[in-house]
């Protein structure tokens, strides 16, 4: 009986003793292989808003502080922090401070509901990326705002409601001009630009005017005003002929060049070029429920 009893015992105190011998070892290669954390990485971290957004390019805030430690990336890439929190980083890494002028998005469309025509009804999911899909779309204008609310659910600040004919209207006050709206737009109708800029065009359709007007009223009819009158703008101006220019049947404005005269919008007939008013900027529009 002890013959069988002992082994037992015996392999219980070798188990136990190679488990605290190995214990032991495991213990002293962590503190001997320890890396100490840069202090510096918890100051910064405590200073970027926490939203995760992914506006600077790296996985969360967390992310993007360790990146700013290594010195990888530049200390102004995060839209949602301020110039005063900029220099603040500044000071932690020992560089300068260089602030980055505030962007927030544009919706380039406004052929909301009745204003625009439909090809069919579509009874799929509340997406405008899987709405995309099937047959490019259910509009007859192909460049067009869908309206099932994909821009708004990518916002984490709440800064996109939908107005009266469902479109997506930015509330400046809240947009950070992290992009996550125009990355989840499946027909790219939003993009950011610089917030001191006042003019934007509404529309991205590149068809002629004869074949835009079959699916929408208040689309670029690419009559060139606008050019003419930009052209007017920069006339003692050996430089610059023009900040705006009618590309592939559309208005683009070259921001580079733009002086914010406003005088493109002023001239649109339709009018597709429209001044950033007070109220865009400061008032939420009016709601209209989109499921998300």
């Amino acid at each position: 009986m002890l013959d069988l009893i002992f082994p037992s015992v015996y392999s219980i105190i070798s188990l136990t003793a190679i488990g605290i011998v190995f214990g032991l070892v495991l213990s002293f290669a962590k503190l001997k292989l320890r890396v100490e954390k840069d202090p510096r990485f918890e100051k910064i971290l405590e200073l970027l808003p926490n939203a995760n957004c992914g506006a600077c390019g790296q996985p969360g805030c967390a992310g993007y502080a360790s990146r700013i430690v290594d010195g990888d990336v530049e200390i102004n890439l995060c839209p949602v922090s301020s110039d005063e929190v900029i220099e603040r980083i500044a000071d932690i890494m020992g560089v300068a401070a260089e602030a980055k002028a505030p962007r927030k998005a544009r919706v380039h469309c406004q052929g909301g509901i009745v204003i625009t025509g439909t090809r069919f009804i579509y009874t799929g999911p509340r997406s405008c990326t899987a709405a995309q899909q099937v047959m490019d779309g259910f509009k007859i204008c192909q460049y067009g705002c869908l309206g099932l609310g994909d821009c708004k659910r990518s916002c984490p600040f709440n800064a996109i409601q939908f107005n009266e004919i469902g479109l997506p209207v930015v509330n400046w006050e809240k947009c950070t001009g992290c992009g996550n709206c125009a990355e989840a737009c499946p027909r790219s109708i939003i993009d950011l630009v610089e917030e001191r800029f006042g003019v934007y065009v509404m529309c991205k359709n590149e068809e002629k005017a004869s074949v835009m007007k079959k699916g929408c009223s208040v689309g670029c009819i690419g009559c060139k005003r606008c050019v003419k009158t930009c052209k007017e703008v920069f006339a003692d101006n050996p430089d610059i002929e023009s900040a705006i220019d009618v590309q592939n049947f559309v208005a683009r404005i070259d921001y580079a060049l733009c002086i914010n005269c406003l005088k493109c919008a002023e001239t649109c007939p339709v009018p597709v070029i429209h001044p950033v008013s007070r109220a865009q900027k400061k008032k939420a529009p009016e709601k209209v429920e989109v499921e998300v």
